[in-house]
């Protein structure tokens, strides 16, 4: 019999073999497995984290990692919840001697399976198909049959979440005025393409790496930059006369030895931050980026295809690249799967070719529409192409701008 978390075994053996554990207990001993399932949860968080790179110079606790991760948009309203449903009923369950309700340990289990498919399909694979989901009934209980305890499940599990939502609903309001406040806070910035042009703007280096930074945000003092964290590396930019990012002269893998208590691996995240900020601009170097530990590596016979088609990098994550074009302003994203595969606007998609594939929703397309896929909550999404060859990119290219 196939297990229905097999598939994690692809991004974690630890985690696998722990689901499995919690579905072999799930009946006999739902109150350890619901604090098998807290671990779980607070592992897969960790790995969510590190592709972030959202880790703070110190350690975070399970509840400020999800909230972190919240309140930077790495992960949707519908992620939150049921982490924090989780995360609640473990807690719960380490404290409390009372035995755990059956369909709390069933719902659980069940969020655990939409969270790991949920991450298997933005940080393994985009091409991949989850399994059914099938509630793990034991034919030992004296329970109801299998259809009706499905139906009597769901309505329990309705009112729970209903509630639930309710108890949170407060802290998501909080947790999204933060999000408004630092938007609002963030100052005018120009393009990127004014960025370029501006003979005011400061260009930094990191290692083999180079950014453009608009003029407004080098003139921002260094402590009100639209960044979280690393206030001891701020402190210490202070301390040595850098009160914002034009007062930088040397590259920044040099800087640090002019600091205390900071290595290249702070300096790393730092620059990590600053070049995540969408005015800030990654010029082209004639060396290969040290980028590969944040950022899609692109073959340098795919970027001279984008250029030959007016196509500018805008923002590049390792989650996804945009491009730009340099005329109609289309916005076209490059995914790192195996194959080379570019996603287009849906409006764009359908006007402009055949579609007979599903949409593909992923956080990273953050100009695309939204839409609801898995959950209830709004994801973005487009239309995937995938290309054997360079030849066929050029190919579509060129159609994608003449047809």
């Amino acid at each position: 019999m196939t297990f229905l978390f097999d598939f994690v075994r692809q991004f974690s053996n630890e985690l696998a073999n722990l689901a499995e554990r919690i579905e072999d207990k799930l009946f006999s001993e739902p109150h350890a497995s619901l604090i098998q399932a807290r671990l779980y949860s607070e592992h897969l968080v960790k790995l969510i984290s590190k592709q972030e790179e959202l880790e703070e110079l110190y350690p975070l606790k399970h509840a400020e990692r999800i909230h972190k991760l919240y309140r930077q948009n790495a992960i949707e309203e519908d992620i939150y919840l049921k982490l924090e449903w989780i995360r609640k009923k473990g807690n719960k369950a380490v404290h409390d001697v009372k035995e755990v309700e059956t369909v709390d340990i069933l719902q659980t289990h069940k969020f655990l399976f939409e969270i790991s498919v949920w991450y298997m399909q933005l940080y393994v694979t985009y091409e991949f198909e989850a399994p059914a989901y099938k509630l793990p009934l034991t034919q030992k209980s004296n329970a109801l049959p299998a259809t009706d305890q499905d139906k009597s499940l769901k309505l329990y599990l309705d009112k729970k979440i209903d509630d639930m939502r309710v108890e949170m609903q407060r802290q998501f309001e909080d947790i999204r005025v933060g999000k408004e406040v630092r938007t609002v806070a963030q100052p005018e910035i120009p393009s990127t393409h004014e960025a370029r042009l501006s003979a005011s703007n400061v260009h930094l280096q990191f290692k083999n790496e180079k950014i453009i930074i608009p003029s407004e945000l080098a003139d921002m003092p260094i402590t009100t930059l639209p960044i979280s964290g690393g206030k001891y590396l701020l402190r210490e930019f202070l301390r040595v006369g850098i009160t914002s990012l034009k007062k930088i002269k040397e590259p920044m893998d040099e800087l640090h030895m002019k600091l205390n208590g900071i290595g290249t691996h702070g300096m790393e995240k730092f620059w990590g931050q600053i070049n995540s900020i969408e005015s800030v601009v990654l010029m082209n170097t004639s060396e290969p980026l040290d980028t590969e530990a944040r950022t899609i590596t692109i073959s340098e016979e795919i970027d001279k295809i984008f250029d030959k088609h007016k196509f500018d990098m805008n923002y590049q994550t390792k989650k996804a690249v945009e491009f730009e074009h340099r005329v109609t302003k289309e916005i076209v994203y490059l995914l790192p799967n195996k194959l080379t595969t570019v996603v287009l606007h849906p409006d764009t998609a359908k006007e402009k070719f055949e579609i007979s594939n599903k949409p593909s929703h992923n956080t990273a397309l953050r100009r695309f529409p939204k839409a609801i896929n898995n959950g209830k909550t709004p994801t973005n999404f487009g239309y995937s192409f995938k290309f054997q060859s360079e030849e066929e990119l050029d190919v579509f290219l060129h159609k994608l701008n003449n047809a």
